[in-house]
């Protein structure tokens, strides 16, 4: 899973633009057994907090993406890809997908987080806040 304003991870093989993304078939995705091609299982594709809205998997691996990063002590969104239409808060709602892709593993979450200096506060963050790493 991943923030579908992130410029910086299909660098990294975590593919969340919005033309891999729109090829996602959420049904399949979701449900396939490990075995079908289809299947999240295969870690080859994609979700955004769209097709993630609203609902409960065991487990989850997150891509972290530079559209949320702490930065001089505070989190910024500086690096985000733009929003389409009038966005009153675009901080709110950038928060609020972070909220949404973060919890949607019922038994567990993983946080990929690149290894690019641009992510090294966000990173110790997540550390001081109780994630451990597994480097």
């Amino acid at each position: 899973m991943a923030s579908s304003k992130d410029k910086i991870l299909p660098g990294y093989g975590v593919d969340n633009t919005f033309q891999a993304t729109k090829r996602l078939r959420v049904g399949p995705w979701y449900n396939a057994p490990a075995t079908d091609p289809r299947s999240a299982c295969r870690m080859d594709s994609v979700a955004t907090e769209f097709a993630a809205q609203g609902l409960e998997l065991e487990f989850v691996v997150l891509g972290w993406g530079s559209d949320f990063l702490r930065e001089q002590h505070r989190w910024s969104i500086r690096r985000s890809r733009g929003t389409r239409g009038v966005v009153h808060d675009p901080f709110a709602l950038r928060r609020n997908v972070y909220r949404v892709l973060l919890t949607r593993g019922r038994d567990g979450t993983v946080v990929f987080v690149p290894a690019d200096p641009a992510f090294d506060e966000t990173h110790e963050y997540l550390v001081v806040s109780g994630f451990r790493s597994l480097d």
